[in-house]
């Protein structure tokens, strides 16, 4: 998408025009359809599990958000939102061990996934056209991620339930372009979006984001919108005293668009 968009621009954003249709603010808030795969390891690899293949995580809706405010002609102030919190209970069929506790196959047990992210940035347009721009995005992805899994285990030959769980809060930067192009001429009514950052840190893990949408106008101030996000791709190896983590949580998404 964003190679497209990258060509695009190329081709187009060379006609200077008298009109900016970029407005000076921009706030999306949408609808998302997300599908969570990947695992978690517990700290000192004292076992994992996996979402898809332990506990059959499928799709489930939650929302993500997005405020631009572009201060002059090519700076933008940037800051996302994406909550995630979901549950899913399933018969075990096998025998998991995690942060110390294990639970058997045939057991009643409940993984939980929460993962909280907010992202301050800064935008630079360094192509900035009346019908588009091309920019580079900085943004500082403060996310909270924990798994846990809560169900019947043996201790001592006795049963009781357990919950067993990990966490990391990580400050993670990340770099990338943000483009947008505008389709009709002298109007603002249709655009496409798309942007894509990431940032790889060595022996810690790595991250990345990315989203398209073509957005359609209503009004003047008021826009609807769809596209696919690849809202986090997270991997952080873990050690001796942290949980390891591989979450990837994508899938299509749909809302509104005001602008000021």
């Amino acid at each position: 998408m964003v190679l497209i968009l990258l060509s695009l621009l190329g081709g187009s954003l060379v006609r200077a025009q008298s009109d900016d249709l970029d407005p000076k603010l921009r706030a999306k808030a949408f609808w998302w359809f997300s599908k969570p795969t990947g695992y978690f390891n517990g700290a000192g690899h004292s076992g994992s599990f996996d979402l898809q293949k332990d506990f059959g995580y499928g799709y489930y809706s939650t929302f993500t958000g997005s405020i631009d405010w572009r201060f002059t002609k090519r700076q933008h102030l940037l800051f996302g939102i994406s909550p995630v919190d979901n549950s899913k209970t399933v018969t075990l069929a096998r025998t998991i061990t995690y942060q110390g506790q294990t639970y058997n196959v045939g057991t009643r047990a409940t993984a939980d996934l929460h993962s909280f992210s907010f992202s301050p940035g800064y935008q630079f347009d360094f192509i900035h056209r009346d019908h588009g721009y091309l920019g580079l995005a900085v943004q500082l992805y403060i996310l909270d991620t924990r798994g846990s899994i809560t169900g019947t285990v043996i201790v001592n030959g006795q049963s009781k339930t357990a919950t067993a769980s990990g966490s990391v809060i990580a400050p993670l930067p990340v770099i990338g372009p943000h483009t947008r192009w505008y389709l009709l001429h002298d109007s603002n009514r249709l655009a496409l979006d798309a942007f894509i950052q990431g940032m790889y840190f060595f022996g810690y893990g790595d991250f990345w984001s990315s989203q398209g949408s073509v957005d359609v106008g209503l009004t003047h101030h008021l826009r609807v919108a769809a596209g696919y996000q690849l809202g986090t791709r997270l991997s952080i190896h873990g050690g001796s005293d942290q949980v390891g983590i591989r979450l990837t949580q994508q899938g299509p998404v749909a809302g509104i668009e005001g602008t000021w």
